[in-house]
């Protein structure tokens, strides 16, 4: 099996990023759609990193042998150029690679999760958020699942054969960021709204002296209700 990333692949990258004199990969695409399946069967190397400001999501771009591209939620074990990789797999065994996921039943008990599949091969849907993590509490043999503690404190069964990440997701610190001053968010593209009910009646069906709204309409005049 070919482990090198092909020449098409690097075009690609260099269509949607472009890099510093660190050599880190910034990408300059706003919409991405996030890969949630975990059930790889070729090896990947992360090529880059872009974050998501309003959603306060760090994914990373991963380039497989097989030349398949997709984004996935970054952990903490994803380091730029590093491997990614399932221990599952047969192929990748006689490889010595650090693996990334891996199927409930080949975790130890007491070790921390995330991106946990509630019904295998559905893709993960439990612990996405960035900077949480879940914990295996217990394994139980005859009904095949195991008890995970969520990050609300919630005790759930998955099933011993559903994939998950080991360690938490990435920006474990992103809460403790203040936005200290009014034009925070302008520094990520977003600008100040003025609501309608504050304007006058002249700029605004919602303005004037009366706060009662009928119906909610736009600056023009047409109804926003159930849209």
């Amino acid at each position: 099996m070919n482990y090198k990333i092909k020449k098409q692949s690097w075009a690609i990258l260099k269509r949607y990023c472009y890099f510093t004199n660190s050599n880190l990969a910034i990408i300059k695409k706003k919409n991405f759609k996030i890969n949630y399946s975990l059930r790889i069967k070729y090896l990947g190397t992360v090529a880059a990193f872009s974050l998501i400001p309003f959603k306060n999501k760090l994914l990373s771009l991963v380039f497989f042998s097989n030349g398949f591209i997709s984004y996935f939620l970054s952990n903490d074990r994803h380091v730029l150029f590093s491997f990614l990789c399932s221990k599952f797999e047969k192929n990748l065994r006689k490889i010595n690679l650090s693996s990334t996921h891996f199927m409930l039943l080949q975790i130890k008990k007491l070790s921390f999760v995330s991106c946990v599949e509630i019904i295998p091969g559905l893709g993960a849907q439990y612990i996405r958020s960035p900077g949480t993590k879940g914990r295996i509490i217990s394994f139980e043999k005859t009904t095949h699942s195991c008890l995970i503690k969520l990050p609300s404190g919630l005790k759930k069964i998955f099933s011993y054969y559903s994939f998950a990440f080991m360690d938490s997701i990435s920006l474990q610190f992103h809460k403790k960021r203040k936005n200290g001053k009014a034009g925070f968010w302008r520094t990520f593209g977003r600008k100040s709204m003025v609501r309608g009910v504050a304007m006058n009646a002249v700029d605004h069906p919602h303005g004037g002296r009366t706060k009662s709204i009928k119906t909610p309409l736009t600056p023009w005049g047409k109804i926003t209700k159930r849209k």
